[in-house]
């Protein structure tokens, strides 16, 4: 196995190492999958003989537990709808599930020695064990995210959860995805015990020697608990939603949560292998759902690898240690790890506001809200839509030197946040913003119908940064749902026409890197004026309506002013129409 690496002591414990060669997180990917089939067979085959080690315990070589999956195997994933029967699917999608169910029936005790973040597949994996012992320390969390990129935890997640901690803190952190720390985590039930972290794999090797083989699910006496309310009831869904701050209207537009309460709802009263074939049947439902490619997409695929592919073609760099900001600027509270901030006069890099510091900044800062914001000047440009410390993904607008960029982006790096490399002239943010104030000027709608229809859709964000319209004041209106489609096709199509004119893209299949600026323009629209995250941007957007996944009148005729396709099945792939 060269994924996993497995010890015995003198006590017979069995010590199982994850650590996957040349990868900085241990994932679930097909090699780690198949290298965790062939660690149960040959526990079991042991078993068999009679020289079964007297328990498991499964740890991880790196400064984290496991991450989750596979970026590979998730854009797979993501393309099955395409091309893949409805069974097809589900033996896919299922395989780690019942891999996990393979190692909670071990005939011997199995403890999860938890060293770092537990994440999606990773806490999943440590609830399949018998036992828990979580690394008392600041890094690590546990949580189960899927939520946040529009799936539902499909490997036993929806059911072992709430059995372990509870319907109500199960719902919650199901639905809300935040993760806990190992205080709140043995508080909740999720882990049996905290350790400080160079006691780690003794305290579990200690709770291996006392424990009984197997799940409380399978022994002959358990009982699942009362729950309430009851998750059949009808109103289990409403209740659901409250407990994690789900509107109705993200309820609406987002189908892994319905998803992940059909999941509970189906499962709760269930034995364990029932509960968990209901999670996969409603798994397959959720892939074949567009929202939840699109969001995966955007939110992970494109936001993983947006810093590294904007990192790609410019100059390596002496590191900045320490920067300076200028005049009237404000980016919070540290806003740069392991970098200094110094005064001005002593700086190695100095970022100014708009109009500040003329010929001296080595970075300038403005709204991305505007078109024709700084760009392609003698410095590069951060252009933002919110505040630097509530921005997740930030615009670096390339000035006229590669070294300059490198220079800006190695500084930015220190803040932990994504960053994507443009070089047009505006920022997506401010075509989209300019588009739906020129909407609401030809709409013929008052301001309340008009936030009503934006705020159908999810667009209500862009709507309280473009407009001056109140946030909420719809005054009871109805929203036209025909006319709030047109109006996401029309904000759709307006982005694509400003990179077909914008002068320094060239929009040519196959070019290098014209697939990366694709991805990159949909990154920075859901994580700058708030596109809807469930559309994937709008050129994800755009792509729906070209598939017939959404429709409203008169797009035909709208559609045909685009002559590109931004997607194929796999991800952002520039074609002609």
């Amino acid at each position: 196995m060269k994924n996993i690496t497995v010890t015995n002591d003198a006590q017979g414990l069995m010590l199982a190492t994850l650590d996957m060669p040349d990868r900085p997180f241990n994932v679930f990917s097909e090699d780690m999958m198949a290298d965790l089939a062939e660690l149960i067979d040959s526990v079991n085959d042991a078993f068999a003989k009679g020289n079964a080690p007297t328990g498991l315990v499964i740890t991880s070589g790196k400064g984290s537990f496991v991450a989750g999956a596979d970026l590979g195997m998730i854009q797979d994933f993501g393309a099955m709808r395409f091309h893949a029967s409805w069974q097809e699917m589900r033996d896919r999608y299922s395989y780690l599930g019942k891999l996990f169910r393979r190692l909670e029936r071990l005939p011997v005790p199995v403890v999860a020695a938890v060293n770092g973040l537990a994440l999606g597949g990773g806490l999943e994996l440590a609830m399949a064990c018998h036992g828990r012992v979580c690394a008392d320390a600041r890094h690590v969390q546990l949580g189960l995210p899927e939520i946040l990129l529009g799936l539902l935890p499909g490997a036993g997640g929806t059911q072992r959860l709430p059995r372990y901690v509870g319907l109500e803190s199960g719902t919650r952190m199901l639905l809300d995805g935040k993760p806990v720390s190992p205080a709140a985590a043995l508080e909740l039930g999720l882990v049996d015990r905290v350790a400080a972290p160079d006691q780690l794999i003794e305290q579990a090797k200690a709770l291996a020697l006392t424990l009984a083989p197997g799940a409380l699910w399978d022994r002959p006496d358990f009982n699942m608990p009362a729950a309430s309310p009851d998750p059949t009831d009808d109103e289990f869904a409403r209740w659901a939603c409250e407990q994690a701050g789900i509107s109705a209207g993200e309820l609406a537009l987002y189908p892994a949560v319905s998803a992940i309460i059909n999941c509970i709802k189906g499962g709760y009263g269930k034995d364990i292998d029932s509960a968990c074939d209901v999670e996969w049947d409603v798994f397959v439902d959720l892939m074949s759902d567009p929202v939840s490619s699109n969001m995966v997409t955007t939110c992970f695929l494109a936001k993983t690898a947006a810093t590294k592919q904007s990192l790609a073609d410019l100059p390596t760099v002496e590191p900045v240690s320490s920067f300076a900001l200028g005049e009237g600027l404000d980016l919070g509270e540290r806003p740069f790890r392991r970098l200094s901030q110094l005064p001005p006069g002593e700086a190695q890099f100095i970022l100014a506001a708009a109009g500040r510091e003329p010929g001296v900044a080595d970075l300038r800062v403005v709204s991305a809200l505007e078109c024709n914001t700084e760009g392609g000047t003698a410095e590069p440009v951060l252009r933002l839509v919110q505040p630097f410390e509530q921005s997740e993904v930030l615009e670096l607008a390339a000035s006229g030197s590669d070294e300059a960029d490198a220079r800006a982006l190695a500084v930015l790096e220190n803040s932990g946040k994504t960053i994507v490399l443009t070089r047009t002239e505006n920022s997506v943010n401010g075509v989209l913003a300019k588009a739906l104030r020129d909407a609401s000027a030809g709409s013929g709608a008052s301001p309340e119908q008009f936030f009503a229809q934006c705020a159908a859709l999810g667009l209500d964000r862009l709507h309280s940064l473009t407009l001056d319209h109140p946030e909420g004041a719809t005054g009871g209106v109805e929203p036209d749902k025909e006319a709030a489609y047109r109006l996401l096709l029309n904000l759709s199509l307006a982005v694509a026409e400003w990179l077909s004119n914008e002068p320094s893209v060239e929009l040519t299949p196959g070019a290098k890197g014209v697939d990366a600026l694709l991805a990159g323009v949909d990154l920075l629209a859901v994580y700058g004026v708030g596109f809807p995250k469930w559309t994937g941007g709008p050129l994800s957007c755009l792509t729906m309506f070209q598939r017939g996944e959404l429709n409203c009148p008169g797009a035909a005729e709208l559609l045909s002013r685009c002559a590109w396709r931004f997607k194929n099945e796999w991800g952002y792939h520039l074609q002609a129409v």
